[in-house]
């Protein structure tokens, strides 16, 4: 078994290892693998801050640690972006192992920018096993319960190349704006939707009233987040939000792919023109067929 891919955070530091078998493991599991010779290339050495990995001398450059090393930062980016993964190169291979094995197991496939990134037979298990909380939270806030799903089957499959790595990292990421939850809401995303009074996880917590959490730490907002039923009614509350700051100029209620677009950018002022991007125009019509089929 062969590292392919090592992730850093913090300062520097390689925390996360990928394998040629696209599993993930933390420091500590790596320097065990290593020390019990089960990692080839690498091996454990014994620091002032604890245990960390080397390359041995007999490797190839372009096996080196420091050759498959990409940024936790570069990573997140990667998830969302196919250029900027096809253009690192230890990325650009771990898509390329990911995509060739996935395709082994047998298709059909979710597609996002010609990537091959998830089973349709995975991506739908995921959905429909929290088909309740999604018509649950459309109903609260009156919103399209298939647009709603068809954003999750998104980000489901966006997500699905990278969720492993993702998920070891997250525990260094809990006290920045992370996404997080199925429906990937980001947490000062959810933090607004809190104080603007749209939904509230928790509302017999002091540290979630809308006076309160604007001092609340990352850390007990992603506690919330990351679970699938706060997660997608967050995301459904988002859907509101954008559609009432949005209604002065246009009724978002009829312009689902612009609802897709506003859902995972950065805010934008809101204007009489808006256009979809390629994103939102595959949710509101590709994946929204999906979810009408998936969520029957």
């Amino acid at each position: 078994m062969k590292v392919i891919l090592a992730l850093i955070a913090g300062k520097g530091k390689n925390v996360v290892f990928v394998s040629d078998t696209l599993r993930a493991y933390t420091l500590e599991e790596a320097v065990r693998l290593a020390k019990d010779k089960k990692l080839e290339g690498v091996y454990a050495v014994n620091g002032k801050h604890g245990a960390y990995l080397r390359t041995l001398p007999h490797v190839t450059k372009k096996e080196e640690l420091e050759q498959l090393a990409v940024s936790s930062h570069k990573l997140f980016t990667a998830a969302y972006n196919t250029r900027t993964a096809l253009s690192t190169p230890p990325l650009a291979r771990y898509l390329q192992l990911f995509e060739h094995l996935l395709q082994k197991d047998g298709g059909p496939f979710i597609t996002i920018e010609g990537k091959v990134r998830a089973t349709k037979k995975e991506v739908r298990e995921k959905l429909y096993k929290n088909k309740d909380y999604i018509f649950d939270a459309a109903k609260k806030f009156k919103v399209d319960p298939y647009l709603l799903g068809a954003i999750i089957i998104d980000e489901i499959a966006q997500l699905a190349p990278f969720e492993e790595p993702l998920e070891k990292l997250a525990v260094f990421f809990v006290g920045k704006n992370a996404s997080a939850g199925i429906a990937q809401v980001k947490i000062d995303t959810a933090r607004g939707l809190i104080r603007d009074g749209y939904y509230n996880p928790d509302p017999n917590s002091p540290k979630l009233s809308p006076d309160r959490v604007g001092k609340t730490s990352r850390l007990d907002l992603y506690e919330y987040v990351r679970q699938p039923k706060h997660s997608i009614f967050f995301a459904s509350a988002r859907m509101r939000e954008l559609t009432d700051k949005w209604k002065k100029f246009v009724d978002l209620g009829e312009r689902p792919e612009i609802v897709a677009t506003l859902y995972s950018r950065k805010e934008r002022q809101p204007h009489g023109n808006p256009q979809p991007n390629e994103r939102g125009l595959q949710i509101s019509d590709e994946f929204y067929q999906l979810a009408k089929e998936w969520l029957r």
